[in-house]
């Protein structure tokens, strides 16, 4: 038996001699890293996300990236090559998740059950947001299903938005941006067996963001949930690595209580931050959150939604009033941020419908430089103690 050279065997024993101590080690706050598995099909095709993804991650955690093909039959291997090859080239290390499905959410469901080994497994969920949601909408029921799967698996979730490009998604992860023809052509091959690799929108030639140059500016981070974190570790990450080390972070996040204590709340947040051993440039408490949005606002919100998503026609849901009123506070001061990090509303099991979520991420996110929404599943990942 041949088990090819000493070097080589060596380096397979340690990895999985490592692998099964890791395995046996207690998980604790202490321990937390962030592991993403990042849904972009070939990676080519979302440089932009690849990259801040890589940039959060390295010398951190783990980075897996998915690729789910429509249909029966093997994955081709040819698609590894080629991919692996870009990876070299682009020098991002991630390791590749990829399976046959009959359609991608059934796919990416796959994933979040099996990719990864031992302690070596992802936890937060990585996902292009869908610029073509109010055209495609079978494509939207998936990508919403996708989300809804996230955090009943337990992930975090992360939805980056490049705020005048478009991430096109097709089934709930990625396409090209197709002619008609191509897409027939498509549901034709799909209904023979023929398998169909997940596809991304291509770059554009022009204002084109790729997070590859050194960032000069701020990251503007609007922490409005107690996720157990994740919004805030995620942006802090990013500041460690070197084309990011230029931005100052700033947190913000709401107080509806009287203006007398908003100072009062800023210290203490700031003085979290430090015990959390976070570097921010400022702490700001915003107030005004509690009040109706603009009738602008409003009537944007009602004519993006359609009025069978509104009751008798009005936005009279409190949490959605709210959620337009922060995109408007976070327009206001952020506007000019290298990147805006947003905490992610969860929908309301069977009562937050596709449209209304997507609706309440539009007037959220929209008008904004890259954004980033992020969400926690909840379990804590900052502590006090070394």
């Amino acid at each position: 038996v041949n088990w090819g050279s000493s070097g080589q065997a060596n380096t397979y024993m340690t990895a999985l001699r490592l692998t099964n101590m890791l395995d046996n080690q207690a998980e604790h706050v202490k321990n937390f890293r962030p592991q993403f598995l990042v849904l972009t099909g070939h990676p080519s095709k979302h440089l932009a996300l690849m990259t801040i993804v890589s940039q959060m991650s390295k010398n951190v955690g783990l980075m897996m990236y998915g690729n789910v093909y429509v249909g029966n039959g093997d994955v081709p291997e040819e698609d590894a090559i080629e991919e692996k090859k870009w990876l070299r080239e682009h020098k991002i290390k991630a390791f590749r998740a990829a399976t046959t499905a009959q359609n991608l959410r059934a796919g990416a469901q796959a994933m979040f059950n099996l990719s990864g080994l031992g302690k070596l497994r992802p936890n937060t969920v990585v996902l292009g947001y869908m610029e073509n949601w109010r055209s495609e909408s079978k494509d939207l029921a998936s990508y919403f299903g996708i989300i809804n799967d996230a955090f009943d698996f337990s992930y975090g979730l992360c939805i980056l938005r490049m705020g005048d490009r478009e991430l096109d998604i097709e089934d709930g992860i990625s396409s090209d941006s197709e002619t008609e023809a191509e897409n027939q052509n498509q549901k034709k091959d799909v209904e023979k067996g023929v398998k169909q690799p997940l596809k991304a929108a291509p770059e554009p030639l022009s204002s084109e963001i790729t997070f590859k140059e050194k960032q000069k500016g701020t990251i503007d981070v609007w922490w409005l949930y107690d996720d157990g974190g994740l919004t805030v570790l995620l942006p802090y990450l990013l500041t460690q690595h070197r084309l990011w080390g230029g931005c100052k972070l700033r947190l913000f996040s709401l107080d509806i209580r009287s203006k007398h204590t908003i100072k009062a709340t800023e210290l203490k947040m700031a003085n979290l931050m430090k015990k959390f051993r976070i570097t921010v440039s400022s702490v700001e408490q915003v107030s005004g959150a509690n009040t109706n949005p603009s009738k602008k606002s409003l009537e944007a919100f009602k004519m993006l939604a359609g009025e069978e998503e509104l009751e008798g026609g009005e936005v009279i849901d409190q949490k959605v009033l709210r959620t337009i009123r922060v995109g408007e506070l976070v327009r206001e001061r952020s506007k000019d941020a290298n990147l805006v990090v947003i905490s992610l509303p969860i929908p309301v099991a069977e009562v937050t419908t596709p449209n209304l979520y997507m609706s309440m991420l539009e007037a959220l996110s929209a008008d904004l430089p890259p954004v980033l929404l992020i969400r926690g599943n909840q379990s804590s990942v900052l502590t006090f103690y070394s």
